[in-house]
């Protein structure tokens, strides 16, 4: 009797230890949320490498929410190879690793934030910051990586879409924030400078 009651007795140490090992594991396991401070203007981005993978679980709830203005009222994140919104109603099968963030009801604010899953060349990534779709303008900002480009955007609803964009190592991000319609520019350039700054750390490489 009494060695089935040592047996016992160490299986329930032997399964507490289990549990034990097993709770820090999944604590070891879950995403760091990136701390930033400042914005664009205060760091050098022109020397930071992003993983062409997943970040938005490295983005703090509390960062998102100070881009909108106001608690989002959805996230979704997509990964390469996912059915996807592209833009609108258009939808197609992602080749990035993203994150949309859709403000307030009835705010029509949004943040985003993607790299593209193939790693870009400088020669491509040089292309692609000379392209400026209509209805925006190239800003001039704080780098956003090597190159970049800086948009601010305004649609018919007076709405101010700010976008960053830059290759970092092989990776190329993008990121944007779309303000609230007759919003100041310069209001959404300053969260938006903030904004990017935050999804870079999220998705820098040695986050």
């Amino acid at each position: 009797m009494r060695s089935a009651v040592r047996i016992l007795i160490g299986a329930v140490v032997l399964t507490a230890i289990a549990v034990g090992v097993g709770v820090l594991t999944l604590k070891d396991d879950e995403p760091e949320v990136a701390e930033v401070k400042g914005d664009l203007s205060t760091a050098d981005t022109t020397t930071m490498h992003v993983r062409r993978g997943a970040f938005c679980d490295r983005v703090a709830t509390e960062d998102a929410t100070e881009a909108l203005g106001g608690a989002a009222a959805e996230k979704k994140a997509y990964g390469d190879g996912d059915q996807t919104a592209i833009s609108g109603e258009v939808n197609d099968v992602s080749q990035e690793y993203g994150c949309i963030w859709t403000g307030p009801e009835n705010s029509a604010t949004s943040a985003r934030a993607w790299v593209f899953a193939p790693p870009v060349t400088l020669d491509w990534a040089t292309q692609m910051t000379k392209s400026v779709p209509k209805g925006c303008k190239a800003a001039s900002t704080p780098a956003y990586g090597k190159p970049s480009v800086a948009l601010t955007c305004t649609d018919a609803k007076k709405q101010t879409k700010v976008v960053h964009r830059g290759l970092f190592g092989d990776a190329w991000l993008s990121c944007e924030l779309t303000g609230k319609a007759g919003e100041a520019p310069a209001t959404v350039q300053k969260r938006a400078s903030r904004w990017c700054l935050v999804t870079l750390t999220a998705a820098a490489a040695d986050a």
